[in-house]
C-alpha cells in the first residue's frame, strides 16, 4: 500500500502543469526585456529582443526601441511585442555616440508578460 501511494504521488507530481510555461499571445512575434533608458538616444529605451517564431528576419539580440510606450519603459519588464523596421524619412535620427550603437526597431504593438 506504501508503495501505491508514493507511485500515485510520483505520478501526480511529474503530471502537473509548470505555472511558469507561458505561450505567447497569439499575434505577437517577439518577447523582449526592458533593460534601461539608452544613454545617447534621448528618451529612447534598450531591449533584449528575442524571437518567439523560428522563422524571423531579425536576429536575437539588443535594440533601441523607438515609439515604446511609457508604461513599458520599466528596467527589466518583460513584455511581448511587435516591431517594423524604421522608415528612412521620418524615424531615422542621430544619437550622440556617448555609448554603445544598437540598431532601432520601431515598436508597433506591445503587451505585458
Amino acid at each position: 500500500m506504501k508503495r501505491l501511494s508514493i507511485l500515485t504521488f510520483v505520478i501526480f507530481f511529474i503530471s502537473c502543469e509548470k505555472d511558469d510555461d507561458k505561450v505567447a499571445p497569439e499575434g505577437f512575434q517577439f518577447e523582449a526585456t526592458v533593460i534601461n533608458k539608452g544613454m545617447d538616444c534621448g528618451e529612447t529605451f534598450i531591449i533584449s529582443l528575442k524571437s518567439i517564431e523560428t522563422n524571423s528576419n531579425i536576429e536575437d539580440g539588443t535594440y533601441y526601441a523607438d515609439k515604446l510606450n511609457s508604461d513599458f519603459k520599466v528596467p527589466r519588464l518583460k513584455i511581448y511585442l511587435n516591431y517594423r523596421e524604421p522608415n528612412n524619412k521620418d524615424e531615422i535620427y542621430a544619437c550622440t555616440m556617448m555609448g554603445p550603437t544598437y540598431p532601432h526597431v520601431t515598436v508597433i504593438d506591445c503587451k505585458k508578460q
